[in-house]
């Protein structure tokens, strides 16, 4: 079992089993051993994977090329990358400097230098849940396709910190493995070449409003989870078994403020986010420092828009926080097209040249994806715009992560350059997918009425009845070995198979935006058959997607026509809706007697879906990640409007108005009690400043219903009389631990508490500071249960961290 406090059985114990050798694997550093050099067979398969694109000859250091002192192991890293960018020819270096070998908008070619021994290597694979490549076929026909997990948000669903290295770890594993056999990228639009060992993920930007297209991208709304989200799976994917070399590369994404597609007359290519230092402070900067600082992840990409009039590839924040104040010692990648979005839709250079030169030298962006560097570079340095200093210094910190990687050493007795293909999709990931796609299940609500009895007449209605690409979401490898989606189980299948000796009908009632009478009256028809009916409701890439920001946050109107017509037939009645951003379901929380929130919930989404709503899901426990507004609330402040404060505000942090759902939120099928374990006399005292005196606070958790199930204690920080400081925080999030427990079975959950607990954003300046006052320390489950704890902060206001200026 591997929630972060765990007590008995899991919901099978050949789950449980799998799961103990995956996450063993994370903590562990296996013994060094010794390979012999060895050719893997394998070939991409799919029919939309040429062939010919496959490069397999990845190795650097190569006879006749050994000889370079680049090659000499001996050597310090860093001589060794100087010296090889000090052979490198001018027309040499822009392709190096290039991602994607040829797709996304970069011209290609695939950056080898044949004449030094330089393999090609390409920049951009995504990995946003499951590493998007091919598969692979081994000499003996076997095939190994990716694991395809749950969307990220459905990571924020579960609020389990142990899921997150898991996903990274898993995804690093696999990468390596399919790299070594030759995979391509998957889609057409990268011009699929053979993947290369970086992953441009995870995506750790806030979901600051519910329109925003790319919500099912990105955990949550809050700092917190999204910086431990990028801490761990950055963790899980660099760190493996060979501690000499980064397994993999992370790329964090997208720094910074970027949260809008096409809202109210901008486009993200061209949009100026104005956004306070308190704004950044506070929201944005929180999450990438945490992913740097604590993670040590390896790569950062800048994102299409401007902040405050400047691009983010070439704002001298860029340099400034993530290189001298948090000390990034990796490499820095443009979004798709962004460098040519300086010049040509933010207008901030009048050329090329000068936009690839204010992206070298004021931002430090490294990779170019795109074709600015490549057709700019060399004009720009001869022209003088620039210096080659700062191309080399973008030759430094790419090249030496491909060092890093192993990628110029010798093999034998690297675990990496033999990590087979049988570590691709395995029992345990298997497992481990399914297991997360159950703890992201989140029930808003229930009468009694779930779990419904197996054995009876089910009817599922709605658009969502088959859905297969709506559970898997976007960002996707190749799924299935014979190419497309139809190895992906359907919830009405996965109920019909979990309703054993029940009868399963259907009907889809309505498309998922178009009404449509016939349909309508034949799931009316099919349902007055049913003891029970399912109402599988939702939206997809259709509503919310990459480049496409909603325009409503409420169920379309013609589901909730088909959930009226439903509700009056009077059966026990329960929905499930999928989504990635939140759904107003205002008449539904009236009428339907269950709902589930499902989200994306991955290639083992189905069989989540069903396992809950048949009472079989032992991890049932999920909470929301994000506020549930008024369908109305797009009404009161507009999507481009990047203030937190705006309107009635956003997040549960800043949020005045009335909700539907608060953040945190979930129901169980089981009860739970919470008491105090082991508090220190109140109120606790702090003196403002940085000293590093903590208190620990320790809570009782117990199951007291009859069923297993899973429980989230949250931690919030409460501001209650501040003396020195005004502001409008209504609490944060300070600490959250996912416990599993039997009927009767107890565990403690303990958090430890700082004056760094209760550190606040200054409203005016940006800086954060360390301010007196009283405050609550409230530990809950979002639901019905919570304890308060009284806090003192004494002194003087101190700025513990100024807004960096530039």
């Amino acid at each position: 079992q591997r929630n972060s406090t765990s007590s008995t059985m899991s919901i099978a114990l050949i789950v449980l089993n799998v799961l103990c050798l995956v996450h063993a694997a994370v903590a562990l550093h296996l013994p060094q051993q010794k390979y012999s050099d060895q050719v893997v067979d394998a070939t991409p398969v799919g029919k939309t994977v040429p062939v010919t694109n496959v490069t397999t000859t990845t190795r650097a250091c190569l006879p006749p090329h050994s000889h370079y002192p680049f090659c000499n192991t001996s050597l310090p890293v860093a001589d060794r990358v100087n010296n090889l960018i000090s052979l490198l020819k001018d027309d040499e270096i822009p392709p190096l400097l290039t991602a994607r070998e040829g797709g996304g908008g970069s011209p290609g070619p695939p950056g080898n230098i044949s004449r030094l021994g330089l393999p090609e290597y390409d920049w951009g694979v995504n990995c946003i849940h499951g590493v998007q490549t091919s598969c692979v076929q081994d000499g003996n026909g076997e095939i190994y396709c990716p694991t395809s997990f749950p969307n990220p948000v459905n990571y924020g669903h579960a609020w389990n910190k142990t899921a997150y290295r898991v996903l990274g770890s898993v995804v690093g594993k696999e990468l390596r493995s399919l790299w070594l056999a030759g995979a391509t990228e998957y889609s057409s639009w990268s011009g699929r070449p053979h993947a290369g060992l970086d992953c441009w993920s995870p995506n750790i930007n806030i979901n600051r409003d519910p329109r925003w297209g790319r919500n099912q991208e990105v955990c949550s709304e809050d700092t917190l989870i999204n910086g431990l989200f990028g801490q761990e799976y950055t963790i899980g994917l660099q760190q493996g078994e060979d501690d000499r070399y980064l397994q993999a590369v992370v790329t964090l994404k997208h720094w910074d403020a970027y949260s809008l597609e096409d809202s109210d007359g901008f486009h993200r290519e061209g949009f100026n986010a104005i956004v306070s230092n308190f704004g950044l402070m506070d929201t944005f900067f929180p999450a990438f420092k945490r992913s740097v600082i604590e993670g040590k992840a390896k790569g950062i990409m800048c994102s299409y828009n401007a902040v405050n009039g400047i691009p983010t590839c070439a704002h001298p924040l860029l340099k400034k926080v993530l290189r001298d104040i948090w000390k990034f010692d990796g490499y820095m990648t443009s979004d798709s097209g962004a460098l040519a979005d300086i010049y040509t839709k933010h207008n901030y250079t009048k050329t090329g040249e000068e936009a690839a030169c204010v992206a070298l030298k004021d931002g430090q962006c490294d990779i170019n994806s795109g074709a600015v560097y490549h057709d700019f570079i060399t004009s720009a340095v001869a022209n003088g715009t620039c210096s080659m200093a700062v191309v080399n210094q973008a030759l430094f910190n790419s090249l030496k992560l491909r060092f890093d990687l192993g990628l110029f050493d010798p093999i034998e007795n690297q675990p990496y350059w033999h990590a087979p293909l049988s570590q691709v999709n395995t029992t345990e990931s298997q497992a481990e997918n399914l297991l997360i796609s159950l703890e992201s299940m989140i029930l808003l609500k229930n009468d009694g009425t779930l779990p419904f009895p197996k054995g009876k007449k089910v009817a599922v209605i709605g658009p969502k009845y088959n859905a297969q690409a709506t559970l898997l979401g976007n960002y996707l490898g190749q799924v299935c070995p014979e190419d497309g989606i139809d190895c992906i189980e359907r919830p009405v299948d996965a109920i019909s198979r979990v309703n054993v000796g029940g009868v399963t009908t259907s009907a889809q009632g309505s498309n998922t935006t178009v009404a449509d009478a016939n349909l309508l009256q034949q799931a009316i028809n099919v349902a007055k058959e049913a003891d029970f009916v399912v109402l599988a409701l939702g939206i997809d890439d259709s509503i919310e997607a990459e480049s496409h920001d909603r325009t409503s946050i409420d169920l379309p109107q013609c589901q909730h026509d088909l959930a009226k017509a439903i509700m009056q037939l009077n059966k026990p009645t329960a929905i499930f809706t999928l989504n990635g951003g939140m759904l107003a379901l205002e008449p539904e929380m009236k009428t339907a007697n269950a709902i589930v929130a499902a989200g994306y919930p991955g290639a083992a989404g189905a069989s989540a879906i069903a396992m809950t709503l048949f009472g079989d899901n032992d991890h049932l426990g999920g909470k929301l990640p994000y506020t549930v507004y008024p369908a109305d609330y797009i009404n009161q402040v507009k999507m481009s409007n990047m203030s937190m404060l705006a309107g009635p505000g956003r997040s549960y942090r800043y949020y005045t108005g009335p909700v539907l759902y608060p953040f945190g939120f979930g129901l169980s099928y089981t009860q739970f009690s919470l008491t105090a374990s082991s508090i220190p006399p109140q109120p606790i005292t702090f003196q403002t400043g940085t000293s590093s005196a903590s208190q620990t606070l320790s809570f009782n958790v117990t199951n007291t219903g009859t069923r297993t199930g899973d429980e989230v204690i949250q931690l919030y920080m409460v501001p209650q009389t501040l003396s020195q400081l005004s502001h409008p925080l209504i609490k944060q999030l300070v600490g959250f631990e996912r416990v599993h427990l039997a009927p009767s079975g107890a565990t403690i959950v303990s958090f430890e508490v700082d004056v760094t607990s209760f550190f606040m954003v200054e409203v005016a300046s940006g800086d954060r500071v360390s301010t007196p006052g009283t405050f609550q320390v409230v530990a809950t489950n979002g639901a019905d249960l919570s304890i308060s704890v009284d806090v003192i902060v004494s002194g003087n206001q101190v700025v513990v961290e100024a807004f960096p200026t530039v």
